[in-house]
């Protein structure tokens, strides 16, 4: 790596870094391990893309949930999770981890 960068290019340099690490599905402490990243500098830059590119990620909203079918209805009837314009159809008996990467993956793509 070149001693100096320009500002764009460490920035598109740490975008590899954290697109690299989500796909790695390692801990943070085990990429940066694996990878020779200081602990701080990966989480300052992870922090500081992601409010970048995702600046209304941060803004809490409450909304009302009305149920119109029984409790029965509602065990075998699919979840759906709408993230922007992909639909995700959550079925009885998920798996939640693979649920939250995957909308990990669709956010970060949307």
């Amino acid at each position: 790596m070149r001693e100096h960068m320009s500002h764009q290019e460490r920035r598109e340099l740490w975008r590899e870094r954290i697109a690299a690490f989500y796909d790695s599905g390692q801990s943070a402490s085990q990429f940066c391990a694996e990878h020779g990243l200081k602990p701080h500098q990966f989480w300052y830059w992870l922090r500081r893309l992601r409010n970048e590119t995702e600046p209304g990620m941060h803004d809490t909203t409450f909304v009302s949930v009305v149920t119109t079918s029984s409790p029965s209805d509602v065990s075998r009837s699919p979840l759906i999770l709408r993230i922007g314009s992909v639909e995700i159809d959550v079925r009885p008996g998920y798996d939640a981890s693979t649920l939250a990467e995957l909308i990990r993956l669709v956010m970060r793509v949307c």
